[in-house]
């Protein structure tokens, strides 16, 4: 008789069963029982949230959720924000608190890598990016590129209060002035050939002196 092999949702099972298994293992070294409890139950809602959208899919009753079209809201009054969540740390978070969970991301990665959980995935994208997508920030694993996030839509320029500067004319073109025309008696007088006493010509100034 031969054993079927394991769905992809079987596995991920197994995968996360793993994972928090090695998560309480290290209650003996030195990790807090109350961060060991949000580890698990992070992991427990994610394995949950999987397991009923995969049977939901297999069985065929899975339907995405429409969206309905709402007015805009009138912008809510900013609220404090609240504390840090001690798990949404950086990348791979999990890693440096449990050594063993490298086995778990090496079994996630090839797990990614299956044509029937790539096509599981396909399935619903929408529902299932939340709990892969989580599982993959704790273990340093790159989600695929069907489960990442959509662009969020810019934000629309707030009205301008200030006026818009006018708009600098270029100067005209600056011509010097012509000098005035010599009176007509001047005009036909001889060249000076000898400056008058007191005035050196401008080619031959005397040097000057110490």
């Amino acid at each position: 008789m031969t054993v079927a092999p394991p769905t992809p949702a079987e596995r991920f099972a197994d995968i996360l069963w793993y994972l928090a298994q090695a998560v309480v293992t290290r209650s003996a070294f030195g990790l807090s029982q109350p961060l060991i409890n949000l580890i698990v139950t992070r992991i427990r809602d994610a394995k949950q949230a999987f397991a009923r959208l995969a049977a939901r899919i297999e069985a065929g009753t899975y339907a995405p959720r429409r969206r309905a079209s709402t007015p805009p809201r009138p912008p809510a009054v900013q609220k404090p924000r609240p504390p840090p969540n001690p798990l949404a740390r950086k990348f791979g978070w999990l890693l440096p608190l449990v050594p063993a969970a490298v086995a778990s991301r090496g079994h996630l990665e090839n797990l990614l890598r299956n044509p029937e959980m790539a096509a599981l995935l396909a399935a619903a994208p929408g529902s299932l990016r939340r709990p892969i997508r989580s599982l993959c920030w704790m273990l340093r694993v790159e989600p695929p590129a069907i489960l990442a996030l959509p662009r969020k839509p810019r934000p629309p320029r707030p009205p301008q209060d200030k006026p818009p500067r006018p708009r600098r004319e270029p100067l005209p073109p600056y011509y010097p002035p012509t000098p005035p025309e010599a009176p007509a008696w001047m005009h036909g007088m001889p060249r000076l050939t000898r400056w008058p006493k007191g005035i050196s010509s401008p080619r031959h100034r005397p040097p000057k002196t110490a």
